[in-house]
């Protein structure tokens, strides 16, 4: 009989046996961008509709088609945040978080939600990790961004990570406004070749038009003439050299990337991963030198990124050794046994307890079992929940002051001292001991 109440499509349950992988990557990803200089924000779910429409643009798929928008009881219009730029933009300026500093770097883990259609990597409740360098003008922070971006995606392990790269610095420029006549003029010139969709966003916003996915309009996309129009600047071309000379990330140029967001000024990019498939991108930003004043801020010269959390879970799964294999490799499952009715079964739960968030300070995922009587019953959980590593202790072990420690690969056991717990895991990973 099926549930009476389920999820909405596209809208899913994080499970425990998948939610471990999430917490692995949200633990690997507050290391990193800390160490790096970044400070976590967090801002709410629900947004003015206006911060959105006014920052990502009316003419885009995202305030057009997908945004998840209502009126509440004030008769207010209310957005769920399709994306996180905004909203930190939003709060930055509400906070005059650059009243006390020159600059800011901001990272964020978190919900979105757009009304798509769901599919492998793509839900209508979707998670960002993301990074923003707030009020930096220079091509060092978008080096530095792309480069922080690329040593994250290999800190955590993803494979045939590649860089996309464009620059609309020409498009918002000076001579923006003639350029981007001249590119709808060409559109228009081949407007019985588009799709209805493609005629409305070539009034609303010419650059929008390079994000159709309808096969009959790519050959008029594609024969756009951009270096006619805007050839790449020689900061550009150094820029790109120099990603690849120094920093040793090659980068490929592709015109139409234009990203799915008006307030893009800048050096945009996209990066792809192994194991997706034909929609193997897995992070995307830029920059967006506009976004502060258009939302009623001074002028901020800002870049930034998002990762799709479940687009990087699935390319990290597809790596060698999975994630899976990492998580277990660290997982080590306490089993105290005693009977209920034993006076030893508290003191054997306290000392379990106490070692596992020893071990948990340590960077390894530790779960405790219950007070079961039977260790049989513990070697079974244990098998189910993926632990590399089973920890016993019962009655004897109490009474011995030492743990019994079975490797669930190996197959083997062995007596570990109560104080020698924590090196002995650590020994297995080649690590000093503390």
């Amino acid at each position: 009989m099926a549930a009476k109440y389920q999820s909405f499509p596209g809208m899913d349950d994080i499970l425990p046996g998948e939610v471990e992988k999430w917490q692995w990557v949200e633990e690997k990803a507050r290391t990193f961008f800390e160490a790096r200089g970044y400070r976590e924000i967090r801002t709410p779910i629900l947004e003015p509709t206006e911060l959105f429409t006014r920052s990502i643009g009316e003419s885009t798929d995202i305030v057009h088609k997908e945004m998840y928008t209502f009126q509440d009881r004030g008769e207010r219009s209310n957005t769920m945040r399709p994306e996180m730029t905004a909203s930190v933009a939003r709060s930055v300026v509400q906070h005059g978080l650059l009243k006390t500093a020159k600059s800011v770097r901001l990272y964020y883990m978190g919900p979105m939600f757009r009304a798509e259609r769901p599919q492998a990597g793509r839900k209508r409740q979707f998670h960002q990790i993301g990074a923003e360098i707030v009020n930096e003008g220079n091509i060092e922070a978008d080096a530095e961004l792309i480069v922080s971006l690329f040593q994250f995606l290999r800190y955590v392990g993803a494979t045939d990570v590649r860089l996309k790269l464009n620059d609309l610095t020409a498009m918002n420029g000076e001579q923006g406004e003639a350029l981007r006549k001249s590119l709808a003029d060409y559109f228009r010139e081949q407007s019985g070749k588009l799709c209805k969709d493609c005629l409305y966003r070539l009034e609303k916003n010419v650059l929008r038009v390079l994000d159709c996915k309808n096969a009959a309009c790519q050959p008029v996309i594609n024969a756009a003439p951009w270096d006619k129009l805007a050839p790449f600047s020689p900061e550009f071309l150094a820029f790109q050299k120099q990603l690849e000379e120094r920093y040793k990330i090659p980068a490929a140029i592709d015109r139409r990337l234009v990203r799915g967001l008006d307030y893009y000024t800048g050096i945009v990019f996209e990066v792809t991963a192994g194991g997706l498939g034909s929609q193997n991108a897995v992070a995307g930003g830029g920059r967006y030198d506009g976004l502060y004043e258009e939302i009623g801020g001074a002028k901020t010269p800002c870049t930034g990124f998002s990762i799709g959390f479940e687009r990087l879970i699935m390319t990290l799964e597809q790596s060698s050794p999975s994630l899976s294999e990492k998580i277990r490799e660290d997982f080590i499952y306490f089993a105290p046994f005693a009977d209920a009715a034993s006076n030893d079964a508290w003191a054997i739960n306290e000392q379990v307890v106490s070692a596992v968030i020893e071990c948990r300070r340590h960077g390894f995922r530790a779960e405790r079992g219950p007070v079961l009587k039977k260790l049989p019953d513990h070697l079974k959980k244990a098998n189910q929940i993926g632990a590399r590593y089973v920890v016993i202790l019962g009655s004897k072990e109490l009474q011995d002051r030492e743990w019994g420690v079975k490797d669930m690969r190996q197959g083997d056991q062995k007596p570990v001292k109560w104080e020698r717990l924590l090196n002995h895991f650590l020994e297995q990973k080649g690590i000093k001991s503390v």
